[in-house]
């Protein structure tokens, strides 16, 4: 069976299309904003490391020749060998423009998740190559994750004081119980839920704070509702796997995506599958580089911690319900943390371009055979976000009806048991029922004339999608 063709930046009506166009300029603007505001408060602060400021007005310049670069839709280059050095790129990117040199390979021309991926490298290259060790390790997008988080208190306050209180309630529950599977279960599914969205405004989301209330009617019509948006939901399915595999040494993996908001329902999840003993260890896989604005990286991990504790930024009353909570959930963490069931780790594979049929043991060069073989030891391994999701069925123009198994190749039958929870926004998706895309488009197209397929782009909807890996 010949494979359908990747997403392109050239497909005229798409979303690929209109990333390309208009969504890379303003990341780049917003990127050379951000480094100006940097500029102002070194100066501010009175650092007159001359090398900073230097290397500093020299990264607003190459990347407004960047941005101008994208706009002017150039032809894609080859990283030369100083840039593979400095910034430690795999050679994945010039083997691929190597393959590929008998096509017009340019920014509003070519594989939407290659370019995408190939944009941030580039962006990578121009602070590693500076002298100054500040601007080298420099997260260009820390402001807007941490603005973000912070402004999502209400959010991350409540979910904090639910976890506290069925957290005290698992340490009374009868795990080895019919009842207590089945609540268990139910909680799972919450916990996916958070996890899912990642959305601090949605509070819908865990709205059971006891147990009884996650047995009563009332519980039940929140879950439903809750779920109403989900039109692929394997969460059954990953639940019989995960439950049915040998208790006491379970491990599950999560692929982030997010920081700030989204890795702190992914540490609730985890922290939730610790103490109802549904897993012995998590296993958080980061990004090595800034990377798709907001994705985390090892850095994150202690400053979602300090945010949690810190009153300056989550400015509730010392020693309130709210600040116990807050403090208590941290304080777990960090526990995890030192006893080894919450573990943190990155790979340059993240961050190429290679689609994830490549963790697999063919693939030798760029680490897809040693991942694929640590994940054939975990339980589950949970791949959150949209780009994760383009990356697991290679970002091709599937027909949407396409099962799970088949995008996803390899990976169906390697032996690596996979979740993904992404909310839709890109092109690509699959596993949809016969005739649930013409409706969802139809809805869409109500206020969105001539852009009905659009709807999985929207983040309105959720998909949660399984596989065992047999």
């Amino acid at each position: 069976m010949s494979l359908p063709r990747r997403c392109m930046t050239s497909d005229k009506g798409t979303f690929g299309a209109y990333t390309a166009e208009e969504r890379w300029p303003i990341i780049v603007q917003n990127a050379i904003d951000d480094v100006d505001a940097e500029l102002k408060d070194i100066k501010d602060r009175g650092d007159d490391s001359e090398q900073i400021l230097e290397d500093g007005e020299l990264l607003k310049k190459q990347l407004i020749e960047f941005r101008e670069e994208i706009l002017a839709n150039t032809p894609l280059r080859k990283f030369t060998e100083q840039e593979i050095a400095i910034a430690n790129i795999p050679l994945s990117f010039n083997e691929t423009l190597d393959e590929t040199a008998d096509i017009n390979k340019s920014w509003i021309s070519s594989e939407w998740l290659f370019t995408e991926v190939y944009m941030y490298r580039r962006i990578n290259v121009l602070f590693k190559s500076k002298k100054s060790p500040f601007w080298q390790e420099f997260d260009i997008f820390d402001r807007l994750k941490q603005s973000t988080f912070k402004a999502s208190l209400h959010g991350v306050v409540e979910l904090a004081i639910r976890y506290k209180k069925l957290s005290h309630e698992l340490q009374s529950l009868d795990l080895s119980s019919g009842e207590s599977q089945e609540v268990l279960k139910i909680l799972f599914k919450e916990f996916t839920e958070v996890s899912l969205w990642g959305n601090a405004t949605d509070l819908s989301l865990l709205t059971s704070i006891s147990l009884e209330d996650i047995k009563s009617i009332q519980g039940a019509k929140a879950r439903e509702a809750s779920e109403s948006k989900i039109v692929v939901n394997d969460t059954d399915k990953a639940w019989d796997a995960l439950i049915s595999s040998k208790p006491g040494n379970r491990r599950v993996d999560f692929v982030l995506d997010n920081s700030g908001f989204e890795l702190y329902a992914d540490f609730l999840m985890g922290a939730f599958l610790l103490r109802s003993k549904l897993a012995s260890k998590c296993i958080f896989h980061a990004k090595d580089m800034p990377y798709m604005v907001s994705d985390v990286m090892m850095k994150d991990f202690e400053t979602l911690l300090k945010d949690l504790e810190d009153r300056d930024f989550f400015p509730v009353t010392s020693g309130s319900e709210d600040d116990l909570a807050l403090n208590d959930l941290a304080t777990d963490i960090r526990d995890f943390i030192k006893e080894g069931s919450f573990e943190f780790r990155t790979d340059s594979f993240w961050t190429t371009e290679l689609d994830y049929w490549n963790i697999d043991p063919s693939e030798k060069k760029y680490h897809g055979a040693e991942i694929h073989n640590d994940f054939t030891k975990s339980n589950l391994v949970i791949f959150k976000g949209d780009l994760n999701y383009r990356k697991l069925t290679g970002d091709r123009t599937w027909p949407r009806t396409t099962s799970w198994e088949a995008a996803i190749g390899p990976l169906a039958h390697n032996g690596v048991p996979t979740l993904s929870l992404r909310t839709c926004k890109a092109t690509v998706q699959v596993a949809l029922p016969e005739g649930k895309d013409e409706e969802l488009s139809a809805v869409w197209e109500k206020d969105h004339p001539g852009q009905g397929s659009w709807w999985c782009c929207s983040g309105k909807w959720a998909v949660i999608c399984f596989s065992d890996g047999k």
